[in-house]
């Protein structure tokens, strides 16, 4: 298992977590994926959890 760590400056204006550190955006990303590029991995993640939203919303009856 690969476990896949980011620190990102927020942007400006942007509304701060309480799991913000330092001004920094935490994001962690765990996967069995065996080789592959880190910038692939996270579109791959980005992507799936933007067609999750979309389900989520289609059920709430938002679309």
């Amino acid at each position: 298992m690969r476990l896949i760590v980011r620190a990102q400056r927020t942007h400006p204006g942007a509304q701060p977590r309480i799991t913000d550190a330092d001004g920094n955006r935490i994001t962690c990303l765990a996967t069995n994926t065996p080789t592959g590029q880190l910038a692939d991995l996270e579109l791959r993640h980005r992507r799936r959890a933007r067609c999750e939203d979309r389900i989520r919303a289609a059920k709430d009856g938002r679309t």
